[in-house]
């Protein structure tokens, strides 16, 4: 008996000593490349292989922070991605150094194209957000679709705002095209799972924050509630939720939920 308390109790040890190591390091201003590869038939043969570099939730609120995003565009760039895509939220709170902020992300580098929506939070000054996107090299998407043409392929992106509505995007034209749905709030999943939609990328929760074993992300939002992190399979579309780029200024703790940048590889 004594010996099983003493495992016990070396087991519960171990533990807390990982959750205060887990708890500081994802205090700090760490982020990581979460690669991840999505297999689907219905893929275009010459996307096989296509790369995209998926970027959300900034939360910019010191001039410290630029220098961190200064620091991550440089590695994201030797990652060398076919397409970037920018999921809402350049500012926690109040913009500040506009200007700098759009020329550290005009250094991004993407053979074909930039794209963007915004995030609530960018929506509360939407007209010099979207501005500060464009003068950095992205289009901004306002319930909009867009082509992506590679290798004489093509692929939908649908860049949604505040809705999970694709029908208005989707016509006998395109309904049998591979398509990619961005969208800040994960909640449209509910929608968007019931069109032709393969995936959808989302951010918006920052992954819950506090992520539990079998249990999942503990923090929620409006519009985060029902999908909050990791990746969610339902009626042949995927649902991505990206942990984001950094934390909100007024909670600046992790626990199993790294800030990251996600690197997609499309495969037939």
């Amino acid at each position: 008996m004594k010996k099983i308390k003493k495992i016990i109790l070396c087991i519960l040890s171990l533990f807390l000593v990982l959750c205060l190591y887990q708890w500081y390091i994802q205090s700090k201003d760490t982020y990581r490349f979460k690669s991840v590869t999505y297999t689907q038939k219905t893929l275009p043969k010459e996307f096989n292989g296509f790369t995209i570099g998926y970027l959300s939730d900034l939360n910019l609120s010191t001039k410290e922070d630029l220098n961190h995003l200064k620091e991550a565009v440089k590695d994201l760039n030797k990652k060398d991605v076919d397409l970037i895509l920018f999921g809402g939220d350049i500012y926690s709170n109040d913009s500040f150094e506009a200007d700098q902020v759009s020329q550290i992300l005009k250094n991004i580098h993407s053979r074909y194209g930039k794209f963007a929506v915004l995030g609530e939070k960018d929506q509360g000054d939407s007209t010099n957000n979207t501005n500060l996107l464009t003068e950095a090299g992205f289009e901004v998407l306002h319930n909009e679709l867009r082509y992506i043409y590679y290798k004489g392929s093509i692929i939908d992106l649908l860049g949604l705002e505040n809705s999970g509505d694709c029908s208005g995007l989707i016509s006998e034209d395109n309904k049998d095209h591979y398509k990619i749905a961005l969208v800040h709030q994960p909640d449209y999943f509910t929608q968007i799972k019931e069109s032709s939609v393969q995936l959808q990328l989302s951010g918006h929760t920052l992954g819950g924050y506090y992520k539990i074993p079998f249990i999942g992300g503990l923090e929620t939002k409006e519009m985060g509630k029902k999908y909050v992190s990791g990746k969610h399979t339902n009626n042949g579309t995927t649902l991505l939720i990206s942990n984001g780029f950094h934390k909100e200024s007024n909670d600046q703790h992790r626990f199993m939920t790294y800030d990251e940048i996600n690197i997609i590889k499309l495969k037939k």
